[in-house]
């Protein structure tokens, strides 16, 4: 047997997926943030359902674990956007635009919270912990470091394909 094909099973396959549009995607927000908030989280919305349908495809919803992870997964991923959406439209919630990369971090190391817990990996405490603290750095530094406003993304998309890369590697 092609030991290839059984390194690359579905859930690293996946892991690679998520790894693809997490980097992909943060970057291209960093690179457009110009375009506006309404051109870039319709591309995170379509970029999300072509991740979640890869998913889907790819876990077997007979197992009711990998079922939970990907409907807690899917549930981030949609408060994610409706935030994201929120967060620019609702002058209560704009002084907040200034971290969302941070607060996706946020999201994906609780997603990673949630998946370890029904996984029962110990590696899930690394990935939670490298995004928890990367969003605490941009929440601390973003008052003297206004730049970070731009490259909290590309932090962002760094941190959370590393996240899972890692997975890919150790899980």
């Amino acid at each position: 047997m092609d030991t290839t094909l059984v390194y690359w099973n579905p859930i690293r396959r996946v892991f690679l997926v998520w790894a693809v549009i997490v980097l992909g995607g943060f970057t291209l927000t960093y690179w457009n943030l110009a375009a506006g908030p309404d051109n870039i989280n319709f591309w995170w919305v379509v970029v999300a359902l072509i991740g979640l349908v890869y998913t889907k495809k790819q876990m077997p919803f007979s197992d009711a674990g990998l079922r939970n992870i990907f409907l807690t997964w899917s549930l981030i991923i949609a408060i994610g956007i409706i935030y994201s959406y929120q967060v620019f439209n609702s002058p209560a919630l704009l002084p907040y635009s200034q971290y969302l990369g941070a607060y996706w971090l946020v999201l994906m190391a609780l997603g990673h919270a949630v998946t370890g817990l029904i996984d029962k990996k110990k590696l899930y405490v690394l990935t939670v912990a490298l995004q928890i603290a990367a969003a605490i750095l941009i929440v601390l530094l973003m008052p003297s470091m206004p730049a970070l406003f731009a490259l909290q993304y590309l932090i962002a998309g760094l941190v959370g394909a590393v996240a899972m890369i890692l997975l890919i590697l150790y899980a």
